[in-house]
């Protein structure tokens, strides 16, 4: 489970992610993690988001996968940094969409 305590960043990557690229491939995407970071990326159905959290010296791989509906989560932008309220949110359906894709001008949270 995520010590989010613990977590000093969470970066968002807006868009659909190829999940078969599994934990090295969404690392390639990263580039050079930092330590005690969330990093999240979102299927291309939008049914699941992967969570990669990183310590000193390993990396956890998280998934969460709805069996119904979609997460609401941003189809472009750039990478974008949350906070520890605004991932909890993500997990548990909140969309952010408006917030991230305007590049954080606008702070609308919608339940789904």
């Amino acid at each position: 489970m995520i010590d989010i305590g613990s977590i000093e960043h969470i970066y968002l990557y807006p868009g659909k992610t190829d999940f078969r690229l599994g934990m090295y491939g969404l690392r390639k995407l990263i580039g050079e993690p930092k330590p005690h970071c969330l990093y999240v990326f979102a299927s291309k159905s939008m049914s699941a988001i992967k969570i990669i959290e990183t310590e000193e010296h390993a990396c956890w791989l998280y998934q969460k996968k709805l069996f119904k509906g979609r997460f609401q989560y941003p189809s472009e932008g750039e990478e974008s940094e949350l906070t520890k309220e605004e991932i909890a949110y993500i997990i548990e359906g909140v969309s952010l969409v408006a917030r991230i894709e305007s590049g954080g001008k606008k702070t609308h949270y919608r339940y789904y």
